[in-house]
């Protein structure tokens, strides 16, 4: 069995999910929301063309120093929690770049109250990497791939055998 077959039943769909056709909008309050760990990203592009609402974006040009190419960030008071972008990064990439946080951490975190509703002004990504990057405060208490976690021997050496 391939990775990407592996990835499909796991998914319980015929194909991984399709770019959105339309960009819709937050409706409800999140229970969790999703950070980027900006040293783990290679800003492949692959996350903001999955997600749905259109809240993953590249940080400012100096953000990451050291960075030529910016990594990229959710605007976290946008994001619904759908985990899109968690399982393209760990399937369909290497990077396995991003953790899920649950909103009452978050909101403590950075004193930030996360609405049912987009913002009504534009509030760009920031890089948070003292919180939600490898050596983090907060890292750890991040949930990854739903998927990965399923997986069983057979489906986890497949997918090995296909990363090289």
């Amino acid at each position: 069995m391939s990775a990407i077959d592996i990835i499909k039943r796991r998914l319980k769909e015929e194909r991984v999910p399709d770019v959105p056709d339309e960009i819709t909008e937050k409706k409800k309050r999140p229970r969790e929301v999703a950070f980027m760990d900006v040293n783990l990203c290679f800003p492949c592009g692959k996350c903001p063309e999955f997600c749905p609402v259109q809240c993953i974006e590249y940080l400012a040009d100096g953000s990451v120093p050291g960075r030529g190419v910016q990594p990229v960030q959710d605007r976290f008071q946008e994001c619904i929690g759908c985990y899109i972008c968690v399982e393209v990064c760990a399937l369909l990439t290497d990077y396995d770049a991003i953790r899920m946080y649950d909103v009452d951490l978050v909101e403590q975190i950075l004193g930030e109250k996360i609405g049912d509703t987009k913002p009504a002004e534009y509030q760009p990504a920031k890089p948070w990497e003292e919180y939600f990057s490898e050596g983090g405060l907060y890292r750890h208490l991040g949930k990854g791939s739903r998927i990965r976690d399923k997986m069983n021997a057979e489906e986890r050496a497949a997918m090995a055998r296909e990363r090289g």
